[in-house]
């Protein structure tokens, strides 16, 4: 480890539950948890949510009360065609969730950044189940990643374990810096552009002030810079 870091198992149960929504958000098909957020809105006005993204998260609670009543199918359709937009049309979208992409300079995904990630999961003990069909730098993936390496931390404080919480926490600062942090800020920057939907606008700048709160509380900082202008959308 480089340096010590110590949280609070609260505080890591915080990150972790922000990296976990916002790996559904970027990962899953809203449409199966959809409901339930509308039901729930008012979750995104309270904290850990107001801490990292206060704006992003008003933002993504007013989108929720669209769906309100008879607003909710309108809302779900509204979701599902920007997800299709974004995850899928990305030749359009210019928004690739896959790391690789932004570090490779052919673009390729499957390539040495995907098996890197690859093997830094295993080292936790880690397998993605779709490893063969869906490329494992996905951001959505990496957030769940980080998700359980904050888990983990919480779980070792608990147990009065803090060397074991500090490693977690020293790994989730490794792979911030080394793969998250590198490409999140253009990836994100181009989701909010891009997003035809407040929904994945405002759920992009909630991920955004996760990732950059999260690192500036571990000391995590980008270890490699890609050409901006290659991926820029306006």
């Amino acid at each position: 480890m480089n340096k010590t870091i110590e949280l609070t198992a609260d505080a890591c149960r915080a990150y972790q539950a922000l990296c976990s929504f916002c790996s559904w958000g970027f990962f899953s098909d809203p449409a199966d948890q959809l409901s339930a957020f509308v039901a729930d809105r008012e979750m995104f006005l309270e904290e850990p949510f107001t801490q990292v993204a206060p704006e992003a998260a008003k933002a993504f609670h007013d989108a929720l009360a669209s769906g309100e009543g008879d607003g909710f199918e309108g809302l779900a359709r509204e979701v599902h065609l920007d997800r299709t937009y974004l995850f899928y049309m990305i030749g359009a979208s210019h928004t690739s969730p896959y790391e690789s992409v932004y570090r490779t300079d052919d673009s390729t995904v499957f390539g040495p950044t995907t098996l890197d990630v690859r093997a830094f999961y295993r080292t936790h003990g880690l397998r993605f189940d779709r490893a063969e069909t869906e490329p494992d730098d996905h951001f959505g993936i990496e957030l769940a990643f980080i998700a359980h390496l904050l888990g983990a931390a919480a779980e070792a404080y608990e147990a009065g374990n803090v060397e074991a919480a500090e490693e977690a926490l020293s790994s989730t600062r490794s792979f911030l810096s080394d793969h998250v942090l590198v490409y999140s800020p253009m990836y994100l920057g181009n989701v909010q552009r891009r997003a035809k939907s407040s929904f994945y606008g405002a759920l992009a700048g909630i991920a955004e002030g996760t990732v950059n709160t999260l690192a500036a509380t571990l000391g995590a900082e980008a270890t490699d810079t890609i050409v901006e202008e290659r991926y820029y959308v306006d």
